[in-house]
């Protein structure tokens, strides 16, 4: 029997399902990888932005900043000091900039690094 052009089967061979499937499981791991560090910040610009609708209109830089902390502690996202700055203008609302960096290991000696910022007006 002789087949025509339109009656072939057409389809994905084996090798090209490999590639596909390797393909898919490298995207998987590197979503999984990136995805807490993203969670994270969006969990910090949540509690920044609380932090300045919520603080008493007497409170200092130092209360701000040690309630900040303590939520921080709570949500378990580490953000060095130095990397948070907190600005208070006499009894207006405070300014909560955050500014810092994340290192996420991919694979072997390769990794991702991404800056974050933030700002709770």
């Amino acid at each position: 029997m002789i087949r025509t052009k339109d009656q072939r089967q057409a389809g994905i061979s084996l090798l090209g399902l490999l590639f596909w499937m390797v393909l898919l499981v490298l995207i998987i791991a590197f979503v999984v990888k990136i995805m807490p560090v993203y969670y994270d910040y969006w969990s910090l610009e949540s509690i920044v932005s609380t932090q300045v609708r919520e603080a008493p209109p007497q409170s200092t830089e130092d209360e701000i900043r040690y309630d900040l902390n303590r939520r921080l502690g709570v949500a378990m996202i580490d953000i060095p000091q130095k990397d948070i700055q907190i600005v208070k203008d006499g009894n207006a609302r405070p300014i909560i900039t955050v500014d810092y960096d994340k290192v996420v290991p991919l694979v072997g000696n390769v990794s991702l690094l991404i800056h974050f910022h933030t700002v709770g007006k």
